[in-house]
């Protein structure tokens, strides 16, 4: 039994540790690497490879964008005082 435990320990070891030492791809060597490389020539991105211009929240589709919606039924915001700012003054900074 404790042959077998060290046998699966050490299996376990070297293909756990494989990923750490295997090699690196060197991109520079690529041909895209090169100076007289024209990025002109590539092929525009399509399908899933094309960013989307925004993840924010379209607001046209709430309720409030309705033209039946009344804001004035709205509860009026809670006036607080401004805290002081923590930010850095980096008129007071030494430049290294």
């Amino acid at each position: 039994m404790k042959m077998l435990t060290s046998v699966t320990l050490s299996a376990l070891l070297v293909f756990a540790a494989a990923p750490v030492f295997a090699e690196k791809p060197d991109f520079s060597k690529t041909n895209a690497a090169k100076a007289s490389y024209d990025f002109s020539q590539n092929k525009p991105a399509t399908g899933n490879q094309l960013q989307r211009a925004s993840s924010q929240h379209d607001f046209s589709k709430t309720l409030a964008a309705t033209s039946q919606y009344d804001f004035s039924k709205n509860q009026p915001a809670i006036h607080s005082e401004p805290q002081p700012s923590t930010q850095h003054d980096f008129s007071k900074t030494a430049a290294f």
